[in-house]
């Protein structure tokens, strides 16, 4: 398993953090996703800032599975530190589980009820997306995921 990073989850590009509490930020996340990534790789997609919590996100991607398509992505709360590469990392599926959106490409919002009650803690956390099954005939394009986060 490899986790792959976007440039905010690298501290290369800075994430914006409401001004006051009840402000909605809204940013959009994105990674170059490899034709050669695979079953297991995480990439690390999206920091939520420390004592913010989700409101609303959108999935995007382009058609990265080609073939006859198989791709399914689960997109969650990482474990561990943010930035860290750590492949005892684990990424869970309260806002996307077992999303098949990017078989063609397309936009979807989240469907599930947990992605709506995620909580504010003090520390940054880091949202994922799990490549949880292979593309059939793997093709190189983006993901990105626009969050929108309130300060507790």
């Amino acid at each position: 398993m490899t986790i792959h990073q976007s440039n905010e989850a690298q501290g290369i590009a800075p994430v914006p953090y409401p001004a006051f509490a009840g402000h909605v930020v809204t940013h959009r996340f994105a990674f170059a996703v490899p034709a050669d990534i695979v079953e297991g790789d995480t990439v690390e997609l999206a920091i939520l800032p420390a004592n913010c919590r989700v409101v609303d996100m959108i999935f995007d991607s382009d058609d990265l599975d080609t073939g006859t398509p198989a791709i399914v992505w689960d997109i969650g709360i990482m474990s561990g530190e943010v930035g860290s590469t750590d492949t005892g990392r684990t990424t869970d599926d309260e806002f996307f589980d077992g999303s098949t959106l990017s078989q063609a490409g397309g936009v979807a919002r989240p469907t599930i009820v947990t992605a709506f009650r995620t909580t504010a803690t003090g520390q940054a956390r880091s949202i994922g997306a799990k490549l949880v099954t292979d593309a059939a005939t793997a093709a190189a394009g983006t993901i990105g995921l626009t969050v929108s986060y309130v300060a507790a």
